[in-house]
């Protein structure tokens, strides 16, 4: 899943190149675009492409650190996390039904960022009883023992998240749920430029977050099979 992820990340970057420079060659001559989020910026005119992500550079680095200091903190008790996260902002839902209901909702169990729409609708009418087309960030997890390292994914999300890292906003993450359901060409080709930024950015949060669980592992444990355990969540553990 790593290769597939690093992958479809080289897709995006040369389909980008060559899609836009093909089907916007004479426009560029003359037009300039620009994308930006709080802490990073990318500039393009005439098909030169500049990135100005200093400022993401310094939180990544930044948010590592901090996650680190606190995953290593509460290794041997995971729930802590959990309770990190709630004292934080965050609602945490531990229900036993979490899988299924998450599955109708198109999402996984651990850290959803805002969603809007009937799925929100069902999300908050089954977890804050109450009708809203909208949801504030949230875990949602299955009643069961908390696994560190997939925890500790999750965690480094939700961190990334609370730092305003690029790629949480509601479109990147929902374009990057939808990229692992259809054909990567036709799901692609209808982003425009500043939404193939955007989903860039999604998939390197979740790499950043794939790779500290990695490096954390060969620390502690030496662990072989944690990413395995990250995107194929076991039936006797949680997150």
């Amino acid at each position: 899943m790593e290769k597939l992820i690093k992958k479809i990340t080289e897709w995006i970057l040369n389909y980008q190149e060559k899609y836009y420079a093909k089907k916007y060659k004479t426009a560029l001559q003359n037009v300039q675009y620009s994308s930006k989020n709080s802490t990073t910026k990318t500039h393009a005119q005439a098909g030169i492409k500049l990135i100005l992500n200093s400022k993401t550079e310094q939180n990544k680095k930044k948010l590592n650190e901090e996650v680190k200091e606190i995953v290593e903190e509460n290794i041997k008790h995971p729930e802590k996390l959990l309770e990190y996260i709630e004292e934080n902002g965050t609602k945490v839902y531990k229900i036993p039904y979490a899988d299924k209901l998450l599955k109708f909702v198109g999402e996984e169990e651990g850290f959803i960022t805002p969603v809007s729409g009937i799925n929100a609708l069902v999300l908050n009418i089954v977890l804050e009883h109450k009708f809203a087309f909208k949801t504030a960030p949230m875990f949602v997890l299955r009643d069961l023992p908390v696994n560190i390292y997939i925890m500790t994914h999750q965690f480094h999300k939700w961190y990334g998240y609370k730092m305003q890292l690029p790629g949480f906003d509601e479109v990147a993450q929902q374009k990057f749920k939808k990229i692992w359901e259809y054909e990567i060409d036709t799901n692609v080709q209808t982003l425009t430029y500043e939404e193939i930024l955007s989903l860039k950015e999604a998939i390197a949060r979740d790499i950043e977050a794939i790779d500290f669980v990695t490096k954390l592992a060969k620390e502690h444990d030496g662990a072989k099979k944690v990413f395995e355990n990250i995107k194929n969540k076991g039936n006797e553990t949680n997150i």
